[in-house]
């Protein structure tokens, strides 16, 4: 009996030690899931029209930048995409097909310092259907476009962030783009909150441009160095195997 129960003992060992490497890979792929934080995009016009829509400009003519505040909630994050949503009407008649000229770029806020943290670009169509999709409007319809990040963007728990939208003096054309009049109606996950955009339009005060933000959950430094060990083990429990 003694000598059956020390020879279970290696086999009881192995055991645990891949129940520790499924665990941790399981518990570091819930973290990872991308998840829309921040959402108005589903909101719908119903009083007739195209819904409200505000200029960017080449240079910042007429009114300057947009302005898109917002804030974090618990744990941090890794930016997938940012979506907008862009109008196509007779004085804007190349603002969708020519989004690339769009300046994205995300600012984390400290006091009254802003600093740059990352742009975004290549900016494709998103499959989506807006509430005027060019198949039911062909003159004069709403597109989705989604932005990546250019290079890697993390964002902090509990902190104040800004996307600025702005257009190069050189550019060919100017955008339209769909906004929501004083709405707080918008999808927040996790604690994250949206500010109403700000600008130079006096007419665009309290004003919500459509907005998303999709971001993954990065694992906290505990759980990275959970499943480092369990990387550990997992070889440590092969190289047993073989001996």
């Amino acid at each position: 009996m003694r000598a059956l129960l020390f020879k279970s003992v290696p086999f009881i060992k192995h055991r645990f030690l891949g129940l520790v490497v499924v665990l941790t890979v399981v518990m570091v792929a819930q973290k990872m899931e991308a998840t829309q934080f921040l959402s108005n995009l589903g909101n719908l016009y119903t009083t007739g029209g195209i819904g409200d829509i505000e200029g960017l400009y080449a240079g910042g003519a007429h009114y300057g930048d947009y302005t898109i505040p917002f804030t974090t909630g618990a744990g941090n994050f890794s930016v997938n995409t940012i979506t907008l949503e862009f109008n196509f009407i007779a004085t804007y008649p190349a603002g969708v097909s020519a989004p690339q000229w769009v300046n994205v770029q995300l600012f984390h806020t400290v006091g009254v310092n802003n600093t740059l943290i990352g742009s975004f670009g290549n900016p494709v169509s998103d499959p989506v259907p807006t509430q005027w999709p060019q198949s039911s409007h062909p003159n004069a319809y709403t597109t989705f476009i989604d932005f990546s990040p250019l290079a890697q963007i993390n964002l902090s728990p509990f902190s104040q962030y800004s996307v600025v939208l702005s257009v190069p003096a050189n550019s060919p054309v100017n955008y339209a783009l769909l906004v929501f009049d004083t709405s707080t109606n918008y999808i927040s996950t996790a604690g994250w909150t949206m500010s109403a955009t700000t600008s130079g339009n006096p007419y665009a005060k309290g004003e919500f441009l459509a907005f998303a933000m999709d971001a993954t959950p990065t694992p906290e430094p505990g759980i990275q160095s959970l499943f480092g060990l369990a990387i550990l083990c997992f070889f440590w429990r092969n190289g047993l195997k073989r001996r």
